[in-house]
């Protein structure tokens, strides 16, 4: 090394001499013009140039060297990447930074570029959360790619996930002492270290792996501009692009094939083969995390004694989880611990306190409302970013979307526990104060007297159109509020909650038992919020049974005596009064009171009130055989959610129209009605609807004869349900299925179906599908070939279905029972069935069915030797009912209802 920076001082001496030599030779021209004229200072002035060029010459000629030694010896090449862990899945990355790697252009040498943003060298930034694996995937990387860069592989450890990061000032040292550059001849300055390294680079092929890096400005300095050198920069943050030569590549989560594959690898092969179940829910508490995976697998391997079994049970718990993974000289902890208190302090405070809260979608709401002001809260989301504790979500909307890994959420979580108390007192009333806020601007699109509750600038741009989205997505956090506020003092918070929330009680899901917790007014509460608490309990009681209860809280005077129900209150309260009686199986009397309730709700105009009560107005009516008048309620219940902009309440009535459209035999029309609200639904990941819709769709595709297209939409429907434990919904699309099998002769598995679809309705009590489901056996009985076993099932169906004033379904009833009786020879009782049946079809619009019922009663007729009332009947209709001459020669003992 010593030779090289002595024949260089001797190069650097020979320029200084050649360049004093013209400096004198212009100035001895000078001299010589001043003293000679023409021809002769030319001639004197040519010999002293030649004179002194000679000197020149013979100086240069002894002081070189024979031959120049480089400036890294290549024949002793720098092979220095550290060992690693082999890189097991997500090939994609691993191939893509090859093919980068891999195309190495020759060094070009001459003249360095002036700045990074000319350089010539390949600049590989390699990000990701803590554990994702970074630095295995670069190393990896290196090794495979080793022979492309014959000059040396550098790796050089930059402790950006310690406590002391290296300089910049220190790294190029280390490169410099490598790159055998004597510790003497470092300049100490960093820029002239930095020029110092790419003269050294130029014209190598090099490869260097900068691990752990810091911050752009740590690593701008090491980078080389030479055209044969590369690098590959890891860090946490997805350093700055604009000063790199390519975007940077982040490391994401493996996945769930890929996942398992990590597992196995440490763990061992035949471990994970023999129970991949277990091992599957491993890798899901593991949250797919590279490093947490390696620990568990470690672990396992370690420990033959611990089985996979007893790995899960101990990860299990989200408390323990993270003191289960640590093993050896590795831990998720450690690995977390760092970055997270390198984060500023109300960035470390707001994520301690999101974290504690139910899991779910994070934006900058949230944020701004930890920390109180959406600047602050902006700064600290882009800090978490920034440091990859945090990910940004795809997505267009205006209040974009964050997600956190389950373990660095688990972390947070327990490191705000660290916290003073009054701290997390201030910041948690904080949040209670901007869920009320938030929920009661929500709720005031659907009741206009909490308009004034909140003044806009307190709720950001909270965007009413999609105010159920929000309450749906924030149920478990609004709970989280109530139940906080409370603990906090902040009763009166705590129930303006509440009170906002009954707004939305179609849209969420209670817990079992919670609304008397969640919808109780203590001592103050103001008689507005209370009158709203009362009847949310009600709903909910409405909802899980108990009509009884909606009575006694609505109707027996549970409001206190001195109280005064605005007119708008009572007309709410009259909607879920008329439920009750509908749950009661009293139609008759839910339909005056919802027929009262759409009448004040509209002298009121409370339109969003309008939309539900005519929704159920409609259903009320189709249900008494006035189908007609369902289909004018629910379409301008339809008007009013579109015009609302209310994307599930759009999504719900074109469900309930398509129903309503099914029964008027217009089922063309109901399909895409249905088909757009299943999408709907799935937009909102509202599944139990999304199964309510696929119900629905699956009638429709059976009166459209789609058999198979029917029994797959009622599979999908219980394949939400069946998981929910919806008994009731399953038990309703296994009545369903009956039809369907039987129109396809499958006449025993349509029996089986009936039985099962019996047991669930006894099972959970519901009377009136238990009627309906009779009916069906009743009619496969007839199928069969058995009318008078269709008989006793018959007649129950048509005494529940009368005392229910469901009138529909006891004409469908008394129908069939007619067919069995004319089948007996029972002539008298056959015709009083159908006549029956037929009243209530001609009171409705309901012409298929009507002329369903002619058909059957027009057969028995003749049986009885009637021919001429069998002709004048038959004559009558067929002129009045497009339906009628369609149904040639249909008998209601071998045709599928409502299908032909």
């Amino acid at each position: 090394m010593a030779d090289q920076v002595g024949s260089r001082r001797s190069s650097y001496w020979a320029t200084g001499a050649v360049c004093g030599t013209v400096a004198a030779l212009s100035a001895t021209g000078d001299i010589i013009f001043d003293l000679f004229d023409g021809s002769a200072a030319l001639a004197v002035g040519g010999g002293t140039a030649v004179a002194i060029g000679g000197l020149a010459w013979y100086h240069a000629v002894r002081t070189r060297p024979e031959a120049v030694t480089p400036s890294v010896a290549r024949s002793v090449p720098r092979h220095e990447l550290s060992p690693t862990a082999p890189w097991v899945g997500r090939q994609t990355l691993l191939d893509g930074l090859l093919a980068t790697l891999r195309d190495v252009p020759a060094p070009t040498g001459g003249t360095l570029a002036v700045d990074l943003a000319h350089s010539q060298s390949k600049i590989i930034v390699v990000y990701g959360a803590p554990g994702t694996g970074k630095t295995t995937l670069a190393l990896n990387a290196a090794h495979r790619a080793r022979d492309e860069y014959p000059d040396g592989q550098l790796h050089l450890e930059l402790r950006g996930d310690g406590d002391e990061p290296m300089t910049s000032a220190d790294a190029l040292e280390e490169l410099l002492l490598r790159l055998d550059v004597a510790r003497e001849d470092i300049p100490a300055r960093v820029a002239d270290r930095a020029a110092r390294l790419r003269t050294l680079t130029n014209d190598l092929r090099l490869l260097i792996v900068l691990d752990n890096a810091h911050s752009t400005e740590q690593v701008l300095p090491l980078l080389p501009v030479g055209a044969g050198c590369a690098v590959l920069v890891t860090s946490r943050k997805a350093l700055s692009a604009g000063d790199m030569a390519r975007p940077p590549v982040q490391v994401g989560l493996p996945d769930e094939d890929d996942a398992l594959s990590v597992l196995a690898h440490w763990a061992g092969e035949d471990r994970i083969a023999a129970d991949p179940a277990v091992a599957l829910r491993i890798t899901q508490f593991c949250g797919r995390l590279p490093l947490a995976l390696r620990i568990v697998g470690s672990k396992l391997r370690s420990r033959p004694d611990l089985s996979l079994a007893r790995m899960q049970a101990r990860l299990e718990n989200e408390r323990d989880r993270l003191r289960e993974l640590a093993h050896d000289n590795r831990s998720l902890d450690a690995c977390l611990g760092f970055t997270h208190r390198e984060l500023g302090e109300p960035t470390r405070a707001a994520f301690g306190l999101i974290a504690s809260l139910p899991v779910g979608r994070l934006t900058d709401w949230h944020f701004a409302s930890a920390v109180g002001t959406r600047g602050a809260g902006l700064a600290a989301s882009d800090e978490l970013i920034e440091v990859s504790l945090m990910e940004a979500q795809d997505g267009d909307g205006a209040d974009p979307g964050y997600r956190v890994h389950d373990l660095i959420r688990v972390y947070a979580a327990e490191q705000y526990e660290h916290l003073p108390s009054d701290e997390q007192q201030r910041m948690e009333a904080r949040l209670v104060r901007a869920f009320r806020d938030a929920v009661v601007h929500l709720a005031a699109q659907r009741a206009p007297e909490l308009a004034t509750e909140v003044p806009p600038e307190r709720v950001g741009d909270l965007d009413r159109l999609s105010a159920a989205a929000w309450v749906s997505g924030e149920q478990e956090r609004l709970l989280w509020a109530i139940g906080r506020g409370r603990s906090l003092g902040m009763d009166a918070e705590a129930a303006e909650i509440g009170e906002a929330l009954s707004y939305f009680l179609n849209d969420i899901t209670l817990p079992a038992g919670a609304a008397d917790w969640l919808f109780s007014a203590p001592a103050g509460t103001r008689p507005r919020v209370r009158r709203s608490l009362r009847r949310a309990r009600a709903t909910a009681a409405l909802a899980d049974g108990s009509p009884d209860t909606v009575l006694t809280l609505l109707v027996a005077g549970d409001a206190d005596a001195e109280e005064t129900p605005e007119a708008v209150d009572r007309a709410r309260d009259e909607m879920v009064v008329a439920g009750a009686h509908a749950a009661k199986d009293d139609f008759r009397e839910a339909l005056r009171h919802m027929t009262s309730a759409v009448d004040r709700l509209r002298a009121a105009g409370d339109s969003w009130h309008v939309l539900n009560s005519l929704e159920k107005l409609g259903e009320l009516q189709r249900w008494r055989g006035k189908p007609e008048l369902a289909e004018q309620s629910q379409r301008e219940a339809l008007r009013l959610a579109e015009s609302c902009g209310d994307l599930r309440a759009r999504a719900r009535l074109r469900r309930t129209l398509a129903e309503t459209l099914g029964y008027l035999r217009r089922p063309g029309e109901a399909a895409p009605l249905l088909e757009s609200a299943i999408h709907d639904f799935r937009v909102l990941n509202d599944r139990r609807w999304e199964g309510a819709s696929l119900y629905a769709l699956g009638k429709i595709y059976r009166l459209l004869g789609r058999r198979d297209d029917a029994l797959d939409c009622y599979r999908r429907a219980e394949e939400i349900f069946g998981p929910m434990g919806e008994r009731h919904w399953v038990g309703r699309v296994t009545n369903a299925r009956i039809r369907v099998l039987a129109g396809m002769g499958d006449l025993a598995g349509a029996a089986d179906t009936a039985r099962t679809a019996l047991d669930i309705f006894q099972r959970v009590g519901d009377e009136m599908w238990s009627a309906h489901t009779q009916r069906d056996v009743g009619w496969l009985r007839l199928k069969e070939g058995r009318p008078e076993d269709a008989l006793e099932p018959l007649t129950r169906a048509i005494e529940v279905t009368g005392r229910a004033g469901d009138n529909y379904a006891g004409a469908m009833a008394r129908h069939l029972r007619g067919v069995a009786l004319r089948d007996l020879g029972r002539w008298p009782e056959a015709h009083a069935d159908f006549n029956a049946a037929l009243e209530v079809y001609r009171s409705g619009d309901y012409e298929w069915n009507e002329a369903a019922v002619v058909h059957d009663a027009v057969r028995a007729l003749r049986a009885e030797g009637r021919s001429g009332e069998a002709d004048s009947l038959e004559a009558a209709t067929a002129a009045a009912n497009p339906f009628f001459t369609g149904m040639h020669g249909r008998n209601g003992a071998e045709a599928v209802p409502d299908e032909d």
